[in-house]
């Protein structure tokens, strides 16, 4: 299995661009797949650079509702022909990130929704034997950051559940890989969700929110020591990135040594 950053907050090849957001090649004996899309058009330029054809990925997965993750789906559709797209029924509905009396929209293009190449999911869905989603995660993760996100119901704006994020498991021979978007339900919360769904995960990539870019502040040092706790009682290594931010990083890194990894725009790890 091949997994490479295409998009990430950060970089170290000067040939890359770096972005908020998020794109994740993955490879394996039978696909060719792309978790999130990142915001814009980045992706092409970084793909490019790297040698990714991206007119034969065959499977689109968008972790949730977030432009920052799904902006680039127009772009898609038109470099990609055949490639199945799968989102959350919910990804679609309206989405806003509070910044001090503003309510500001970081949704997907709802324009598209109707494009007939879009599988939307809800619960447990095998794909087939490699690829899985799920978004049936028990508890949720009260952070400053999350609280600073909403959705807009029929009557008000509303504190968003996170209801529209799922998480994709690829599965190759006697390996797991799990990827999660944003963690926005808690990173903890979704592996105790793999696991009863009876997959044992070995690794895992993705964002666990304990950064606010619109505030530029980061989670309490005690909540992420308690993270840190938590995730050490797993035997896993674990690719983080993304909205997870510098400093919560380098507390785990401290913490955890070579179990926590920086997955910056254009890590390729094999696995």
């Amino acid at each position: 299995m091949k997994i490479i950053a295409l998009v990430e907050n950060t970089v170290k090849d000067a040939n890359l661009k770096q972005k908020h957001g998020l794109s994740v090649y993955i490879e394996t004996q039978k696909h060719k797949v792309l978790f999130d899309l990142g915001p814009d058009e980045t992706y092409l330029h970084n793909a490019k650079k790297l040698g990714i054809d991206l007119a034969e990925i065959d499977t689109v997965v968008i972790s949730h509702g977030h432009k920052d993750h799904g902006g680039a789906l127009a772009s898609f559709l038109e470099v990609n022909r055949k490639a199945k797209i799968y989102l959350h029924q919910r990804a679609f509905e309206p989405h806003y990130i509070k910044v001090w009396f503003a309510k500001i929209p970081i949704g997907l293009n709802k324009k598209l929704a109707g494009n007939d190449r879009f599988i939307f999911t809800d619960g447990f869905m095998r794909i087939d034997d490699e690829l899985c989603l799920f978004s049936d995660v028990e508890g949720t993760f009260d952070t400053a950051s999350n609280r600073k996100l909403l959705k807009k119901t029929s009557k008000a704006y509303v504190q968003d559940d996170f209801s529209h994020e799922q998480s994709l498991i690829v599965t190759e021979g006697d390996k797991a890989v799990l990827f999660s978007g944003c963690s926005h339900r808690g990173i903890v919360n979704i592996l105790h969700a793999a696991h009863r769904h009876q997959v044992n995960i070995q690794m895992v990539f993705g964002g666990f929110h304990l950064y606010n870019p619109a505030s530029n502040v980061a989670e309490p040092n005690e909540l992420v020591q308690e993270l840190v706790k938590e995730l050490s009682e797993w035997d896993i290594v674990y690719h983080t990135c993304h909205c997870t931010g510098n400093k919560a990083f380098q507390i785990m890194r401290d913490r955890m040594g070579d179990k926590m990894q920086y997955f910056y725009t254009g890590s390729a790890v094999t696995f």
